[in-house]
């Protein structure tokens, strides 16, 4: 049912306009949907509504049989969706398996976290007659706006402990990449969810994801995008006062140190920039390096990003396309602009991958940069684009690594654990990793310092982003 909405339990026809879906490895048209529609946005709102005093009233341990059932689901359609998610985002096989071993793992943790867990705690207040419980309540309609960047993973992240919190759910995916969304919407369907507790409506955000975000039958919104699109949502919410979570924009450091293994950080560099063709807010886009060892290891990365093989799934390529033409556009403007700006020179890459005629793909990219207000050093791109300064001392280069409006992750290579620690300390990021890469756990927190988030994925604080509190006093 790929090409129709899940609304209150049932596949129905979008009333939006006629969608292509494009494979972006071969720029083909594979799939045409209709796309939801503010009226379709209006009934899955509804459907939601009318679902949520009964789901609330179910218990954790019911809940989490849900939960159970639905990463059972996607671990038996695993192949599928690794086949949907590489023809859908032009994603390396490697990539899309672990995109659907994360969904899977993201559902059993919050199956198995409430398992067993009472809604309520009783509090001794220490004054005599009376006693005191705080209660843990579902927020209400949950509106989910996931991005393109990556399926099934942000929209897990966001659908499991909504649920598990007593959340009812309207999920808004992305039109770019519907394909293993609605995959995942068939699978929760399987799993018997009682009609109206997850409901999928893909379609322009401007049209059914305002409708989402400014109707007061929605108590929450949790968005993942761009920093713009997030600030605005904030401003919608504002309206009726809504409880909202936003993951944003990045611009993440990587420092090597002199003391760091070269090696160990080349592939640190390489990962953090490279993996899902840089299109990630984590992805770690600022190369600081010490002086004394940067001219050995800029050499040394650009030989990497040569040898990096961009190209199709099929062709067991390192790195796929950027996701849509007007992405491919975006990114390659940037670079172009950027570098015709002094305090910018193209070291590698810098154009459209000349090894392939069809298809958005995208060199790996390297660019120094000599100065720190420098676009390029500053703005999210979004795509297999590092720039890199040098830096001479530690404050130097905990100085440089902050001075940016985002704050969501960063990385640090250097043999000292006292170093590692001073500096991961000073670091405002939320998620800081010393000599390994970005392994996100759902038994951790996601989420960054200033206009990176507003709120925290995963981890128990994903479960209470979807819950009220609740206190209560009694005269016994």
């Amino acid at each position: 049912m790929i090409g129709k909405l899940y609304i209150d339990g049932q596949w129905v026809d979008g009333s939006g306009e006629a969608w292509e879906v494009v494979c972006p490895v071969s720029e083909k048209v594979i799939q045409w949907l209709k796309l939801g529609s503010e009226s379709d946005m209006d009934d899955a709102i509804e459907a939601a509504s009318a679902a949520f005093p009964l789901w609330a009233r179910t218990t954790y341990s019911e809940r989490s049989g849900y939960l159970h059932r639905i990463a059972q689901g996607i671990e038996e359609n695993r192949g599928v969706l690794v086949d949907l998610q590489m023809r859908n985002s032009g994603k390396p096989f490697a990539e899309a398996e672990i995109d659907v071993a994360a969904a899977v793992e993201t559902f059993r943790y919050y199956a198995n976290l409430i398992s067993g867990v009472p809604d309520s705690r009783s509090v001794d207040i220490g004054v005599d007659g009376f006693s005191a419980a705080v209660v843990y309540e579902p927020i209400g309609v949950a509106g989910l706006i996931v991005p393109w960047n990556f399926p099934m993973v942000t929209t897990s992240w966001k659908v499991a402990p909504a649920l598990a919190a007593g959340c009812t759910v309207v999920v808004k995916p992305s039109e770019f990449t519907p394909l293993a969304e609605m995959a995942l919407a068939s699978i929760i369907d399987k799993a018997r969810l009682p009609a109206g507790v997850v409901n999928f409506v893909p379609g322009r955000g401007e049209l059914v994801g305002r409708k989402l975000v400014e109707d007061p039958r929605v108590r929450k919104v949790s968005f993942t995008g761009s920093s713009g699109v997030g600030k605005e949502i904030m401003r919608q919410c504002a309206g009726t006062v809504k409880n909202v979570s936003l993951e944003l924009g990045g611009k993440s450091p990587i420092l090597v140190f002199d003391d760091a293994d070269i090696d160990e950080a080349l592939e640190l560099v390489v990962s953090g920039i490279f993996y899902n063709a840089g299109q990630m807010c984590s992805a770690t886009s600022r190369l600081l390096v010490h002086e004394s060892i940067s001219r050995q290891f800029i050499e040394k990365l650009v030989e990497r990003c040569t040898e990096i093989t961009v190209g199709a799934p099929s062709e067991g390529a390192q790195m796929g396309p950027l996701v849509s033409k007007a992405h491919f556009d975006r990114v390659k403007e940037m670079v172009e602009r950027g570098s015709k700006v002094s305090g910018a020179a193209i070291v590698a890459g810098g154009k459209s991958s000349i090894r392939k005629s069809k298809g958005f793909f995208y060199e790996p990219t390297l660019i120094e940069i000599t100065d720190p207000s420098h676009e390029l050093w500053q703005e999210e791109i979004f795509g297999p684009v590092l720039a890199y300064m040098t830096f001479s001392s530690e404050e130097e280069a905990i100085s440089l690594a902050n001075d940016s409006a985002y704050g969501l992750a960063a990385t640090v290579s250097t043999s000292s654990s006292d170093r590692a620690s001073r500096v991961a300390r000073q670091l405002e990021a939320g998620f800081v990793t010393v000599n390994a890469p970005q392994i996100v756990s759902p038994l951790l927190s996601w989420g960054g310092f200033k206009e990176s988030s507003l709120g925290r994925e995963l981890g128990v604080y994903g479960l209470s982003a979807f819950q009220e509190v609740k206190s209560m006093l009694f005269k016994v």
